[in-house]
């Protein structure tokens, strides 16, 4: 069964969440993912494989990643610089709009940004998050 546009944004923002965690308490992603559900608690078996497959392809490609996002930093500044949830926001979604097709990455940057509304660690997270992706998107002539 095909997950909707709206189960697809409740998986990105696990997946972000998850990847946050993974970030800061720098544990394995199995470990992670085991406590994070557990606390959870109940979610369609489709959107926790969605989360966790986006999360897995992230890390796996998180020197291209940080590559796509590092491009676009200020002068001087590296992505270890960036607030810890920014991060995980900005990995994800680049991870999904240069790698997947799973929704179109104009769906990605508006879910990347609600999810730095929720989330952010500063009133400026979302309208950062959407510059960095655009330009992400841009570089990978989508």
């Amino acid at each position: 069964m095909a997950l909707t546009n709206r189960e697809k944004k409740k998986a990105r923002e696990h997946a972000c969440l998850i990847m946050y965690q993974v970030d800061v308490g720098n544990l394995p992603l199995k470990e992670v993912t085991e406590n994070y559900w557990s606390d959870f608690g109940k979610e369609k078996e489709e959107i926790k494989e969605l989360s966790e497959y986006l999360v897995k392809k992230t890390i796996e490609h998180l020197e291209e990643v940080d590559r796509a996002i590092g491009k676009h930093l200020k002068k001087g500044w590296v992505i270890e610089r960036l607030l810890p949830m920014d991060k995980s926001i900005l990995r994800v979604a680049s991870y999904e709009i240069l790698n997947e097709e799973i929704s179109p990455p104009e769906a990605v940057i508006n879910d990347a940004v609600e999810i730095a509304k929720s989330y952010g660690e500063d009133e400026k997270s979302p309208k950062f998050i959407n510059a960095i992706l655009d330009k992400v998107k841009r570089d990978a002539g989508k």
